[in-house]
């Protein structure tokens, strides 16, 4: 095809980086459900991972049956997401490497960072109060900011951040490598989400 041909500059997305975003139905009662556990849990003992303040559960929680409901709904979306960009379902499982709960009251935030090892990963939001925070992610091709052009709006190919507003219910799903931050809790109210990590293991007798 030559420029002749066509006046459509439609470009061919290269590397790309997916973003999943799934609304969860019946978020409400799973809500509740989760939040009623939550006393016990704060019982355990917790970590410090990227969280500037507030609460990081320990980070095995994919093997408690207590919340099977939403590791389940998080397994099945995850699947549909891998399966979406070819992943290898004949040679390999994906399994859960690990959940945990975040919770962050006022002033509270996670600082950038990425998920070693992690296929997917992901979170799940119970409580998203407003002026709670939103997530942020990162332009993953660093070279970009050597090339930075005038531009009349953002899009995928100006923003070196992408801002992405949470809402209760919400599931979101990215590649482990991406860089994402969460900003500060502005509101009185605490920000509960889920967050988890996927990767996957080769099935029996099926390596090359």
């Amino acid at each position: 095809m030559t420029a002749s041909e066509t006046d459509d500059f439609t470009p061919t997305q290269i590397f790309a980086t997916p973003l999943w975003v799934r609304r969860v139905v019946g978020f409400e009662q799973i809500n509740a459900d989760i939040r009623a556990l939550l006393p016990q849990l704060r019982t355990e003992s917790a970590e410090r991972r990227s969280n500037e303040g507030g609460w990081h559960s320990q980070t095995n929680l994919h093997t408690d049956d207590r919340l099977a409901q939403i590791r389940k709904i998080i397994g099945t979306t995850s699947a549909g997401c891998a399966t979406s960009i070819g992943f290898d379902f004949t040679r390999h499982n994906l399994v859960f490497q690990s959940l945990w709960i975040n919770i962050n009251g006022h002033g509270h935030s996670n600082r950038a960072h990425v998920h070693p090892q992690s296929f997917l990963s992901g979170a799940y939001y119970v409580d998203m109060p407003k002026d709670g925070g939103n997530i942020e992610l990162f332009d993953p091709i660093a070279a970009r900011v050597m090339s930075p052009f005038p531009a009349d709006d953002l899009s995928p190919y100006t923003g070196q951040l992408l801002e992405h507003t949470c809402r209760e219910g919400d599931l979101l799903v990215f590649p482990g490598w991406l860089q994402h931050s969460v900003q500060r809790n502005e509101s009185n109210r605490d920000r509960i989400s889920i967050s988890f990590n996927m990767t996957f293991e080769s099935k029996p007798n099926t390596q090359r």
